[in-house]
């Protein structure tokens, strides 16, 4: 990539991963965006896999005593093999159908949550099928956060549990692109000037959001998180960013 277009890029990875490490959501998907914009189409997924599995991973470690285990191993997985089955299917297309039935789902989930609260009471269980079905989406897709994110919309888990338990279940599927894609061949060696400062951002941005996360009320975060969720519908069903 060219110096300013990597310089924005790198600023956006900073600004996109502190929003994630404060609302628990958004980040990801709005840097995929970016990156669908300014790179050809076959580099965006595997590329935006590495910066993710740093963001969250750096996520995950500050907030590790408040990752939910249950869920997380529950998650793990039908996750990793949906991964691998995804990564075959890869031909780099960004499916423009599949972003409105996310937030079309999206909405749908939040709505319902509204009218029946017992859906923030779902069994543990419940995340092998959906970390089956996110994880194959997210080889083809790159950014599944979003998708993910409503099932965490539970009255038992605290603020710093939603982060932290969201990062640590995309580790899994982020961590398991880079031999998936490594395998059918994608050299990630020759892109390693992209990645350096992209990397480097998610880290300080991760830090800076860890710390303003601290200062916010447990039922204001859980506000927020809601509404970003909402916002984040909108966009990927009438295509705003």
């Amino acid at each position: 990539m060219e110096g300013l277009s990597l310089l924005a890029l790198t600023l956006v990875a900073l600004v996109t991963s502190a929003i994630s490490a404060v609302v628990g959501l958004g980040g990801g998907v709005t840097l995929l965006a970016v990156m669908a914009a300014m790179m050809p189409a076959p580099l965006v997924v595997p590329l935006h896999g590495v910066v993710q599995l740093v963001s969250n991973g750096t996520r995950a470690f500050l907030l590790r005593e408040h990752v939910h285990r249950r869920i997380f191993f529950v998650y793990v997985v039908p996750a990793t093999l949906g991964v691998f089955v995804g990564a075959r299917w890869y031909v780099g297309s960004p499916l423009p159908w599949f972003r409105p039935a996310v937030g079309i789902f999206i909405v749908l989930y939040l709505l319902t949550y509204l009218r029946k609260p017992r859906l923030g009471r779902l069994p543990i269980w419940i995340f092998a099928p959906v970390g089956l079905v996110i994880g194959t989406l997210a080889s083809l897709l790159g950014a599944t956060g979003p998708l993910v994110a409503p099932f965490f919309v539970r009255e038992d888990l605290e603020k710093e549990e939603v982060v932290g338990t969201q990062a640590a279940i995309q580790i899994i599927t982020h961590l398991a692109k880079i031999p998936a894609f490594f395998l059918m061949g994608f050299a990630y060696g020759t892109h390693w000037q992209t990645l350096v400062p992209l990397v480097a951002a998610a880290v300080a941005g991760t830090v800076l959001g860890r710390r303003l996360l601290g200062r916010i009320p447990t039922v204001a975060f859980r506000r927020v998180f809601m509404t970003a969720l909402f916002l984040i519908a909108m966009n990927l069903i009438f295509g705003f960013i």
